[in-house]
């Protein structure tokens, strides 16, 4: 029932460089989504990110203060701090669009991190309140990725065995510049298919009757155009 999104940063989260000529896939993350709703209708989209043994062990370099592999008070507020901060003018690799129309995401709330099996795994709201209105279908549709291509976004179902980014030949040469066949390539390299499961809605889904599927959207299009990202659709109105 839930969408798992797996996700490739060329860049560590945002956190060690933002340069145009890291653009090949250097880390995996898994990315489960789903649409939380209330009695008003859209609260927003919940995500859960779970970082690869590589880049958990990366971002600990910079916050792990303690070097204790473990997550103080203290370093769970420093690495919020440094993730809300450095992936504001990404967007929180997140593209929202209501109704057709772009809404920006210029912020998360209700940010939390955990170490599990040796991997850091974030959880946080993407906010986005759209209001069920009568006699309205309201349309959303989200996607998790950078335009930039520093992230790469494939799709698996959840408790599919775990894609293995460094089966690209590609994925440690953090000197490879960009190049039109990076995403081709990538996908072929590492296994990645088009994602084909559901999408999860929770919270109080009784005033509404509600839709979700999975959908291209050519209009998202990155990367040279390269890549068509899937989005996530709900639909809704009042019952």
């Amino acid at each position: 029932m839930v969408k798992t999104i797996v996700i490739v940063f060329l860049v560590i989260l945002g956190v060690f460089c933002t340069s145009a000529l890291w653009a090949h896939p250097h880390a995996f993350v898994a990315c489960t989504v789903s649409f939380v709703m209330d009695e008003d209708g859209l609260v927003g989209c919940h995500q859960r990110w779970t970082l690869d043994a590589m880049t958990t062990v990366a971002v600990f370099d910079v916050v792990d203060t303690d070097r204790n592999a473990a997550l103080s008070g203290e370093e769970k507020t420093a690495l919020r701090d440094l993730t809300v901060e450095s992936l504001r003018d990404f967007h929180y690799f997140t593209a929202i669009r209501v109704n057709d129309r772009d809404i920006p995401v210029i912020s998360i709330t209700d940010f939390s991190a955990e170490v599990k099996d040796n991997r850091l795994v974030y959880d946080f709201l993407v906010p986005c309140r759209v209001a069920g209105t009568p006699k309205k279908r309201q349309q959303v549709k989200v996607a998790v990725y950078d335009d930039s291509f520093y992230t790469y976004v494939a799709y698996a179902a959840e408790g599919e065995a775990i894609i293995d980014p460094s089966q690209d030949p590609l994925f440690a040469n953090r000197e490879a510049p960009a190049q039109p066949g990076d995403y081709k390539r990538f996908a072929s390299a590492a296994g990645i298919s088009k994602f084909n499961g559901k999408i999860q809605v929770t919270g109080d889904t009784r005033p509404f009757k509600i839709e979700t599927q999975m959908a291209d959207a050519a209009d998202m299009a990155y990367f040279h155009n390269q890549i068509i990202p899937q989005t996530a659709v709900l639909a809704f109105e009042p019952k």
